[in-house]
């Protein structure tokens, strides 16, 4: 069941006191959402969330709620309101219905990595699974309750989804391989097409690396020199480890290292463009 932080959310058209706030009808199974990350009072990248809205809401055959200058007037209302520049906000929208709930938007508790992490890279863990609609961002609260489980038996960091041998994405992440031929992660198809990812693509291209968009089993892992996650809250975090392999991956790969220059580069430029 989510938290609602501060003072004040968004109840479909109105902002609301988080005294009424309900974590259980706020995150309604096959509700389509969205978490962005606020820094300095810039809700990031906003318009690439939204059009992934769009596109999870028209994969999973939502018809969005609210207009898309009302979803940016929710997130300047939610940072104003309740005087917070740093966190994430995480919106949820489901088929507009008389006196119900079908648009919702409120701060939730978050977690960063330390710098620590980036420093020594974390240790992730693999879960036979797979997204039904891979293409559409919708809560599953069965999915989410699994995850979690996983996750502290595991004691890992994150998980690896794999499915019927392929490697696919991580549950609240995208993966990417360094190889010395190139970047490799699972065709756009095959997973929820993360904004940093995206970005990573870019940025990948822009310096020549080759890129390659392919099915990718565990053997691939084993024969990667880096590894890496992309996500809202992590921005591009290098992976350490798998839990219950002995291959170790290198943090310190001059290509891991120069995206991680460039994407919080691009991050500075983009919050001066809209301060």
């Amino acid at each position: 069941m989510d938290i609602c932080l501060h003072n004040y959310f968004v109840f479909n058209e109105e902002l609301r006191s988080t005294c009424d706030f309900n974590g259980e009808s706020a995150n309604q199974s096959g509700f389509v959402y969205e978490v962005v990350r606020v820094v300095e009072g810039i809700p990031l990248f906003l318009e690439d969330h939204i059009q992934r809205l769009k596109n999870s809401a028209e994969a999973a055959t939502i018809t969005l709620p609210v207009s898309e200058k009302f979803m940016k007037q929710s997130f300047k209302a939610l940072i104003v309101n309740n005087k917070v520049t740093e966190g994430n906000i995480k919106c949820v929208a489901g088929n507009r219905t008389t006196n119900k709930l079908f648009y919702a938007a409120w701060f939730q508790p978050h977690f960063y990595p330390a710098v620590e992490l980036y420093k020594q890279g974390v240790v992730v863990g693999m879960l036979n699974e797979e997204r039904k609609n891979p293409n559409a961002k919708v809560w599953r609260a069965d999915f989410q309750q699994r995850i979690q489980q996983q996750k502290l038996e595991q004691q890992v960091f994150e998980l690896l989804l794999i499915s019927n041998g392929r490697l696919t994405e991580g549950t609240k992440s995208n993966v990417f391989l360094i190889k010395k031929a190139g970047i490799y992660t699972a065709p756009s198809d095959q997973v929820l097409g993360g904004i940093t990812r995206s970005k990573v693509l870019e940025m990948a291209e822009s310096i020549g690396m080759e890129i390659f968009e392919q099915n990718l089993a565990v053997a691939d892992l084993m024969e990667a020199e880096a590894v890496f996650l992309t996500g809202t809250s992590p921005k591009i975090l290098p992976v350490a480890a798998i839990a219950g392999f002995s291959k170790n991956f290198i943090i310190d790969h001059p290509v891991l290292q120069q995206l991680i220059a460039m994407y919080d580069s691009l991050i500075e430029a983009y919050i001066k463009a809209h301060q």
